[in-house]
């Protein structure tokens, strides 16, 4: 069964608790939360999906830095193994529209049994259902906020 977990970072993963930036071999990086990472990794533990970066950070780094920098920086268990296709010319105004039709036109190519997002914007207004969505608000710290783990292990493993 293909499970795929598509994950924004900023503000899921690498929380405004962590501002400072830090000189990497990938250029400057922001930490991710140690707790968001530990929820993170459980989650993948648990469900078997495999992360797709829905992240604007794809903009920045090549899907093989993305797995460096999840494995060797984050200490995340699994690496990514794809990215979703960027739309261009994506103003700030129509950021989550167009975060969703990203997602959802990778689900359309790839076809997954199951699929569920983890990302800051909220993207039901946009055709994402309740069911493929968890809502990692900033101001409650992303993934780490109660609730959030187990929303997205049961309906990663809704089939099961």
């Amino acid at each position: 069964m293909t499970k795929y977990l598509y994950t924004d970072i900023d503000y899921v993963l690498s929380l405004s608790t962590e501002i400072r930036k830090y000189s990497t071999k990938w250029g400057y990086l922001q930490k991710f939360n140690d707790k968001a990472v530990k929820v993170y990794n459980e989650i993948l533990l648990k469900t078997g999906a495999v992360p797709i970066i829905s992240s604007d950070w794809k903009n920045h780094w090549t899907l093989k830095e993305l797995q460096e920098i999840f494995i060797e920086w984050a200490g995340i268990s699994t690496p990514p193994i794809d990215v979703t296709e960027t739309i261009p010319d994506v103003t700030l105004q129509r950021l989550e529209e167009w975060r969703a039709k990203e997602i959802l036109q990778h689900v359309e190519k790839y076809k997954p049994d199951v699929w569920v997002v983890l990302d800051d914007l909220y993207l039901i207004p946009h055709n994402i259902t309740e069911d493929h969505f968890v809502y990692c608000s900033r101001v409650n710290e992303g993934i780490k906020q109660s609730g959030k783990k187990d929303q997205a292990i049961n309906k990663l493993n809704i089939n099961d």
